[in-house]
């Protein structure tokens, strides 16, 4: 499907003013080393509106506590709604929101800014090099150290730049390329998982009354990566008729309240902290490639994503007990098996 005309030229103006500032402010490729046992405050930059791509920073948050455990992290994001994802991690200290609106209020805009400067940061760390948010912004804070991704004829406001690189493909992987900066440690020494770190006491106060073998679906998505409803009635019918004792939760979107069927219980819930620590009560979750899908593997949910067009090379789940399943050319009731045999409700 080809692109908007509009988002065609916004691409090609970004492109162009990335490139006509990479020349004016070039990356200094032989910078000085970072001096590690300084770096006491840190800020992440993630200005985004997506659920996973929040997720998405995750591992690189754990390593960077890793690797600094006296540090104080701060972190950007975009939505409101989102902070809650890494709001309630250990090491994290406070989470910042740029909402879209706030561009219109720029009096608000420059209280942040000052906020941000007297903090102090002794590093900030940008982990998205197609961010045009997110690189202006890390223009714009002051930090000793600013560390991020280059690429040629890319704006990159850095100290210290790493190459970005093709051998590692998935989203939530490629920021920990940028721990180098910091350590020879090779990358897989690092936890490769999606974790918001849900406390005990979250999972017990959001549990519900939740039978056994209780396994959530999710049928929303965006666009074409969407199962229509009578798509995930069959997928029903089908796990039913394998296992008739299962007890399917029907996880529904704040923005429709409508269950696929009336006998199915249902759950919903606007914060999304308090929905992943519900999630963290089933045993399984289902759903297609969505923000709810990371939210799920990140709850250490046993989670099980149904691919319809993207590639779970790049946006798969990530956890040990995980499964990414491609729906090309598989009927309904071969994916239902898969499924359950994968959860060991059934044998191959």
């Amino acid at each position: 499907m080809a692109k908007a005309l509009h988002s065609r030229v916004r691409k090609n103006i970004s492109k162009g003013l990335h490139k006509g500032l990479s020349k004016l402010f070039p990356v200094n490729q032989n910078p000085e080393p970072i001096k590690l046992d300084e770096i006491k405050k840190i800020l992440v930059v993630r200005i985004n509106y997506r659920i996973g791509n929040i997720l998405f920073t995750t591992p690189l948050l754990n390593a960077l506590k890793k690797q600094f455990l006296d540090a104080q992290i701060d972190m950007m994001v975009g939505a409101p709604f989102t902070a809650s994802l890494v709001e309630g991690l250990p090491q994290i200290n406070k989470v910042y929101s740029f909402p879209r609106k706030l561009l219109k209020q720029p009096l608000e805009v420059l209280a942040l800014k000052k906020e941000l400067k007297n903090n102090d940061y002794d590093l900030l760390v940008t982990p998205n090099l197609n961010s045009t948010s997110d690189t202006l912004f890390t223009f714009l804070v002051s930090a000793t150290y600013k560390v991020g991704f280059y690429a040629k004829d890319v704006f990159s406001p850095l100290t210290h730049a790493v190459e970005s690189t093709s051998e590692v493909k998935h989203e939530a992987l490629k920021p920990l390329v940028l721990m180098s900066a910091f350590s020879d440690a090779p990358l897989e020494s690092y936890t490769p998982y999606l974790d918001i770190r849900l406390s005990q006491e979250e999972k017990v106060a959001a549990r519900t009354d939740i039978a056994p073998q209780s396994i959530g679906i999710f049928r929303d998505a965006r666009g074409e990566k969407k199962l229509d409803d009578a798509w995930w009635k069959s997928l029903l019918d089908a796990l039913y008729i394998l296992a008739p004792e299962l007890h399917i939760v029907d996880i529904l979107d704040p923005n429709n309240t409508t269950a696929l069927r009336e006998d199915l219980q249902t759950l919903s819930e606007k914060n999304l902290r308090t929905l992943a620590a519900k999630i963290a009560n089933l045993d399984a979750f289902i759903c297609g490639d969505t923000g709810p899908m990371h939210l799920a593997s990140a709850s250490k949910t046993p989670t099980i994503a149904l691919f319809k067009t993207t590639s779970p090379e790049y946006y798969g789940t990530l956890g040990e007990k995980d499964l990414s399943l491609v729906l090309k050319d598989k009927s309904i009731e071969t994916v239902a098996k898969e499924i359950l045999t994968h959860l060991g409700i059934i044998s191959a």
